[in-house]
């Protein structure tokens, strides 16, 4: 299970699942801005990552934000 993390109001994190559903990925979303997802903000800040959409391969490597998505579906599924 691919795992994408989001905050609200972002284009890149919609356009990011947008492009997920499309290539048929199954994901799980954390939302920074969700009561129950808050501590992923703390992890996020501590490995000096400062920007949403953050992917993960269902392997658990980190892919990255939404243009490596993109790059990854064109190269993968094209």
């Amino acid at each position: 299970m691919w795992v994408i993390i989001t905050r609200n109001q972002c284009s890149f994190c919609d356009a990011a699942k947008a492009l997920m559903k499309g290539a048929g990925l199954d994901y799980t979303e954390y939302n920074i801005q969700s009561d129950s997802s808050k501590w992923i903000l703390s992890l996020l800040k501590r490995s000096s990552i400062t920007t949403v959409p953050q992917i993960f391969k269902p392997d658990g490597t980190h892919l990255g934000g939404y243009t490596e998505l993109k790059e990854y579906i064109h190269e993968t599924y094209s």
